[in-house]
């Protein structure tokens, strides 16, 4: 088998995507075990072959039991936030794939940088056999990703990415066109005079901007169609809960004429109640987040552009945890996630 042979072998991911299905399904599928209908095998079956999967090669490959060290270089968290979903993702694919998998989390403050390259240094020192991480601070991942290159350590990006770097896949949303559905559907109704932009207040020296790609697809899209709108920024500190609505309230009356609101990042919730007190202003979120749904369900915001967070870093280790173990990367290098658009009347 030639080396261009390999790079084309199918996993059970390529069948998922194929027949439109988990990769639990599938693994259900062939090893006949739990529950599925009829149509979902026949989906399966003739994915597998259509894309000329074979189980036992693939078992085959995946015989080894040597451990895997895979190191997760990714934003600390509370109950409830967003990486919070992240890390129960990976640990539960870690549960679930049955491959020796040992995951060591890394887990950096998003607000300072020195924390990032604390993280970031010590875990070169433990020479994982791979690493997952995301996009906080752009040029410090891009020093680290260099460093990986050379040591010929294997990276994966959740999340938010960096293109054309050496990464053997990425998993998540396309933030440039989730940033244009956003803005889309905040301008659905009418043609806003003024729009204002919440952004989270991250690190002291503007170091921190995860969701810049997302942002500038929402700019894009409003100054591509409404090219008379005016957006208006304010920023936000999570880190002072008591500081946010004086903000935002300060922001108002500089801006009174802003009827439209939105957040490019995953915390609508933080100005919900801001928004109960002003009705008339048509909001939008993002994220799955539980306080974002109930933002959502009291009426506060019109639109949550979402996805299913944890499905996305189950796919993501379930994903890279193969092409470790077989030395063969997946046949796509981007594996975008599908955007949900939760309303009031889908949201149950």
């Amino acid at each position: 088998m030639t080396m261009a042979d390999t790079k084309t072998i199918p996993t059970v991911y390529d069948i998922a995507r194929e027949a439109g299905v988990s990769r639990g399904t599938v693994d259900r599928v062939l090893h006949r075990r739990g529950r599925f209908s009829p149509d979902t095998e026949a989906r399966v079956l003739d994915a597998v072959k259509r894309l000329g999967y074979s189980a036992n090669l693939n078992a085959a490959k995946l015989s080894t039991r040597k451990t895997r060290n895979i190191a997760c270089l990714l934003p600390s968290f509370s109950e409830g936030e967003y990486w919070a979903y992240i890390n129960r993702g990976i640990m539960e694919a870690v549960d679930e794939l049955g491959f020796n998998l040992a995951p060591a989390m890394y887990l950096y403050d998003q607000t300072d940088i020195d924390s990032f390259r604390d993280c970031a240094a010590r875990l070169l020192e433990d020479a994982p056999d791979g690493v997952i991480l995301n996009v906080v601070f752009r040029e410090e991942v891009i020093r680290l990703s260099k460093i990986l290159d050379e040591r010929r350590i294997p990276y994966a990006f959740i999340d938010n990415k960096v293109d054309g770097l050496g990464n053997m896949l990425y998993v998540g949303i396309d933030p440039y066109r989730s940033g244009q559905l956003g803005a889309f559907l905040l301008t659905l109704q009418d043609c806003p005079s003024e729009i204002g932009l919440v952004r989270i207040l991250r690190d002291k020296g503007r170091k921190g901007d995860p969701n810049e790609p997302r942002r500038q697809g929402f700019l894009d899209y409003i100054g591509t169609h409404f090219p008379d709108t005016a957006v208006h920024t304010v920023f936000i500190d999570p880190s002072a809960p008591e500081s946010i609505e004086p903000a935002l309230e300060g922001f108002m009356q500089e801006h009174p004429d802003v009827r439209h609101l939105a957040t490019t990042n995953s915390r609508i919730h933080l100005v919900a109640s801001f928004l109960k007190r002003h009705p008339g202003i048509h909001a939008v979120g993002f994220d799955h987040l539980d306080r974002n749904l109930q933002a959502l369900k009291d009426g506060c915001v019109d639109f949550l552009v979402t996805h299913r967070i944890k499905d996305m870093a189950k796919e993501c280790m379930g994903l890279f945890a193969e092409s470790l173990s077989t030395g063969v990367p997946p046949s796509e290098k981007n594996h975008f996630v599908h955007l949900d658009i939760l309303h009031r009347l889908n949201l149950e």
